[in-house]
């Protein structure tokens, strides 16, 4: 089956968008967000040029405007028009990012959960590679296939949705042509299928966090892979 054509998904983002990303930020975001505050601290960015890919309203992008310049570019243009005023200090535009003309380069690039609806994976890895500066680093969060392909309600949400969660080797596939791998985790644990039933139920999550902390124990199921988001840090060659 052939991917729907880009009218159709841009329809879909922007009800999507509209249900999922025009209120507040939920827990999930808070967490993809400490971790973008975490790595352009760890960078040290100051005035740096960052780009924000598959940016929704730009929510993302708007954390990181103390470290520099941020554009944030979505194929939903209702999310872009939203984002306008709801983040004002975030350049946004609407387009396909494959294609359209950002007229820069960048230091620092973010995505989060856009990879896995891309049409062509491949070449958003290598438009990646060509809009960062040598040394610029790439901040990847993307949905952990592994532990998707043992959760409920993965498959397609309707018409003109995209979603193809590609594994952690093939991410480091698509990024060992011009990137080097400086860090990879995951983040925010789930599963509640199959083998991995017990770690969103909720009685396990009761008896563990008592026992050892409810921080600890998200962490713990972090490191060992269980987060239901992948982050993977690269450094442009």
């Amino acid at each position: 089956m052939s991917d729907p054509p880009l009218d159709k998904q841009q329809v879909f983002w922007n009800r999507w968008n509209a249900e999922w990303r025009f209120g507040g930020i939920d827990g999930f975001m808070v967490r993809q967000r400490e971790v973008a505050l975490e790595w352009a601290t760890r960078k040290q960015l100051e005035g740096a040029a960052i780009l924000d890919v598959g940016c929704g309203t730009g929510w993302l992008g708007n954390s990181l405007t103390s470290f520099g310049r941020v554009l944030g570019v979505d194929l939903s243009p209702d999310s872009i028009e939203k984002g306008r005023s709801k983040h004002p200090s975030v350049e946004l535009r609407s387009g396909d990012f494959l294609t359209m003309d950002l007229g820069r380069t960048f230091d620092f690039i973010v995505s989060a959960d856009s990879l896995a609806h891309f049409y062509d994976q491949q070449s958003f890895f290598q438009r990646i590679a060509t809009l960062l500066r040598p040394g610029g680093t790439f901040l990847l969060m993307t949905q952990n296939a592994a532990v998707w392909a043992k959760r409920a309600g993965r498959a397609p949400q309707g018409e003109g949705h995209i979603q193809r969660f590609p594994t952690r080797s093939a991410i480091q596939q698509g990024l060992s042509a011009s990137f080097d791998i400086e860090h990879e985790s995951t983040i925010a644990p789930g599963g509640d299928e199959g083998w991995l039933w017990w770690v969103e139920n909720r009685g396990v999550r009761g008896v563990m966090g008592r026992i050892v902390g409810p921080k600890r124990w998200e962490g713990l199921l972090e490191r060992a892979g269980l987060g239901r988001e992948l982050v993977i840090v690269a450094r442009r060659r």
